[in-house]
């Protein structure tokens, strides 16, 4: 009787171990959705960046890498639309892609870059018992000024996220991805 609890309970052990190691190794798809948009408050505070100043990771993937999302899954192309719109906002870029993020990992940084040349920098998410995002993202008008804005936070899923400056913002959405 004793033997016949001790292999029920390896068995139940070794089935609960393996389990645990499908769980922490699972990976799931995000979708990430970000606006930037160019914008002049007024404001007291004295820009003085004449170089960039980005803080790289060691990789960086291009976004054009990445699954793009369709454009009917955009869910933020009202904003986008809206700031189209605006004579205070400029549109700079509107990205949606695809990313895969294994649990209690970072996922790959991501560049962003504009067409146009005048936005550079990187989007970076990280899941653990937050999720976590990294933007670290430079624009730059003219060849003589860079305006920086750099900032890590944790975010909700399917909430938009603000991130301001007095010369740009950007507009963050992410989403867990149905494998349908």
């Amino acid at each position: 009787m004793m033997k016949n609890k001790k292999n029920a309970f390896r068995v139940v052990w070794f089935v609960l171990l393996i389990w645990r190691t499908s769980f922490a190794s699972a990976e799931d798809r995000f979708q990430v959705e970000l606006i930037v948009f160019a914008q002049d408050m007024a404001t007291t505070e004295l820009f003085d960046q004449t170089r960039s100043e980005i803080q790289w990771p060691s990789q960086v993937v291009e976004v054009s890498a990445l699954a793009q999302a369709a454009t009917e899954q955009k869910s933020l192309s009202h904003v986008y639309a809206t700031l189209s719109r605006s004579s205070t906002y400029q549109p700079i870029a509107h990205y949606a892609w695809i990313q895969v993020i294994n649990e209690d990992s970072a996922g790959d940084a991501v560049r962003i870059q504009d067409a146009a040349n005048v936005l550079d920098g990187f989007f970076q998410l990280e899941r653990g018992d937050f999720l976590t995002v990294t933007l670290d993202l430079e624009y730059q008008p003219d060849p003589e000024r860079f305006f920086r804005m750099s900032e890590a936070r944790r975010i909700k899923f399917n909430e938009e996220h603000y991130f301001d400056h007095p010369k740009f913002g950007a507009i963050l959405k992410v989403k867990m991805k149905d494998e349908r």
